[in-house]
């Protein structure tokens, strides 16, 4: 890399601190309600999204990721109501989403591509109705629960209807933004040390061509069983967060909606970058809260349809080519410079 390049990467870094110290400032700026509401679900959707963009990095897909979101949530919110501290709540629901992640892994580890998305996609169903057969599921829990020294005293019929578990604050309602906002930063500089790494580039080789990442010593099987429990840890330690954020969690979460918009909101940034999922994001996010309060419900899903279409018709590898592009134009920065 050349004095030059080190200049333009330099400053994109600083283009990076710059935007924290705004997201930082933005709540004392703006103390509107629904517009913090807004930016903690975009932190949220960023960081599920970077979770999906990197099983996606690895020449993996997953059509039912909201399966990982809600183990995570599911798991962190009965620790925390039977008497586990915030911290080990959250952490251990992100970690009982990774070790399932890792259980599917290893059954699924030799299909490819769509067929694993598939099976991902089979086993939210299933998930979800498990949890709905609620008196079995919370019966089975209060069991194990008792068995970890816990109080096991959930009720056997707390998941009926749409009520779910309530789901108590881990911080007070004023630091939400904050909370979503770091997290959301350290997800984002953890996609980027993986992507950088020598786990990335076995990644990368395992994308483009399996046979010949092989052949050069790359152990497949080893490599994509680390991006699966890498990607449904951050899945679910997202959805760990933001089942107290929604002060309940119910079967919803398992939902094909909450399994598809990390799908559009990567491929609409820019599958396989770092900026992708952030800029997907940003852009959908925003666009699909405007469309709620225009009063639309079922439009906006087909206006999202009609969105993904077009991208993928005319910027099909997503947003960022086009912003490396501006910013080639700007500052002189090209594509081959850009951390991204």
């Amino acid at each position: 890399m050349t004095g030059t390049q080190h200049i333009r990467t330099y400053a994109m870094y600083l283009a990076y601190l710059f935007m924290v110290v705004i997201g930082l400032a933005l709540p004392m700026a703006i103390t509107d309600d629904f517009f913090n509401r807004v930016m903690v679900l975009t932190f949220f959707f960023i960081m599920f999204s970077t979770s999906w963009n990197l099983l996606a990095y690895s020449g993996q897909a997953s059509l039912g990721h909201a399966a990982f979101l809600g183990i995570g949530g599911f798991a962190s919110t009965i620790l925390i109501i039977n008497g586990a501290s915030s911290i080990i709540g959250v952490l251990v629901g992100a970690l009982a989403s990774s070790l399932v992640g890792l259980f599917l892994g290893i059954l699924c580890v030799r299909l490819k591509e769509w067929f694993l998305g598939l099976v991902t996609f089979g086993f939210a169903i299933i998930m979800a109705a498990i949890v709905n057969e609620s008196s079995v599921f919370i019966e089975s829990l209060n069991g194990l629960l008792g068995a970890t020294g816990l109080s096991g005293n959930l009720d056997p019929h707390m998941l009926g209807g749409s009520l779910g578990i309530y789901s108590p604050n881990i911080v007070p309602r004023a630091h939400y933004y904050y909370l979503f906002f770091f997290a959301m930063v350290g997800t984002i500089l953890a996609s980027h040390v993986i992507i950088r790494s020598k786990i990335g580039f076995a990644f990368a080789a395992i994308r483009e061509n399996q046979a010949e990442a092989g052949m050069m010593g790359v152990d497949i099987t080893r490599y994509k069983l680390i991006a699966f429990m890498i990607s449904t840890f951050m899945a679910g330690f997202a959805g760990a967060l933001f089942a107290p954020y929604n002060y309940f969690i119910n079967p919803e979460i398992f939902s094909i909606h909450n399994s598809f918009m990390p799908i559009i909101m990567t491929i609409s940034g820019g599958i396989g970058t770092i900026g992708g999922p952030i800029i997907g994001a940003l852009v959908i996010n925003l666009v699909w809260e405007q469309m709620g309060l225009w009063g639309m419900s079922i439009d906006r899903l087909l206006i999202l349809g009609f969105i993904l279409v077009l991208e993928i018709l005319f910027l099909p590898r997503g947003l960022m080519p086009l912003i490396g592009k501006l910013l080639n134009k700007v500052s002189g920065i090209t594509s081959r410079d850009m951390p991204l």
